[in-house]
């Protein structure tokens, strides 16, 4: 099956994206609203908890309740160095912070409210209606915006964690969007069964490897369904001296909000 079929989430677990499936014919109408996002991204603070990995971030939590097609944003928690966090917690499933009770910046609400992003939320939930009771269950919508940018030759920005994972038992699906490119080689996406986790593509087999692909354009986009596979994305570097090589990507996770029995 082509991975871009509709039908390939349900059947492989994962799929892919592009802009107009997003967004359809309403680009136009949408331009300044991702100008803006691609300006916010490049404006992100380092990553509190490696604040020299090139990592970039912030964060914000929301709930969707399907049969009112209505999308809440949770209120936030007041902090002194950054006005505001969420709480962020991938149940163990990093390694690189298994320990680590982490609260990342929070997505101010001028963003989390911009036409764009709200589009995006929407239709990430609305490729999840399919799955068992999501359409008549309040859902957890974790929304991760994530920059990684390097500025000198030979250094590269990496993912967290850097090596095939999937994001823990209570995110049922996670999209990835991407927001902007520049500069930039690596960056591959890589897709694998579940067993492969903690395992980095290189020590696969190519028959491991289910799919291997990098996002260019504005929206190309990806979701994995995480208890079928996982997935990695290569570090970046810069492609050409002189310009700092950045790759900036919204990640949108989406649960149930209680786990069903």
């Amino acid at each position: 099956m082509n991975a871009t079929d509709p039908a390939a989430l349900r059947e492989l677990g994962w799929t892919r994206y592009d802009r107009a499936r997003i967004l359809g014919d309403s680009f136009d109408g949408f331009g300044n609203s991702l100008a803006q996002l691609q300006h916010f991204f490049r404006d992100l603070p380092p990553d509190r908890y490696a604040p020299d990995s090139g990592r970039f971030r912030r964060h914000t939590r929301g709930v969707f309740l399907p049969w009112e097609d209505r999308l809440s944003w949770l209120p936030n928690i007041e902090d002194a160095q950054y006005g505001s966090v969420v709480d962020y917690d991938m149940q163990g499933y990093n390694p690189e912070f298994a320990s680590v009770k982490r609260q990342m910046p929070a997505v101010p609400d001028a963003v989390r409210t911009d036409p764009l992003v709200e589009r995006i939320v929407r239709f990430d939930v609305a490729q999840t209606l399919w799955l068992g009771d999501f359409a008549r269950t309040p859902l957890s919508v974790g929304v991760g915006c994530m920059l990684l940018s390097v500025d000198e030759a030979g250094r590269e920005a990496a993912a967290t964690p850097n090596e095939l994972h999937k994001d823990g038992d209570a995110v049922a699906f996670t999209f990835i969007h991407l927001i902007l490119r520049d500069n930039v080689e690596g960056g591959t996406n890589y897709i694998a069964p579940p067993r492969c986790v903690g395992l980095l593509p290189c020590e696969l087999s190519k028959a491991m490897i289910d799919a291997e692909f990098t996002l260019h354009d504005e929206l190309d986009s990806f979701v994995v369904h995480n208890s079928r596979v996982s997935h990695h994305v290569s570090p970046i570097r810069q492609d050409k001296a002189g310009a700092a090589g950045r790759r900036g990507v919204l990640i949108v996770a989406v649960s149930p909000l209680v786990k069903q029995l």
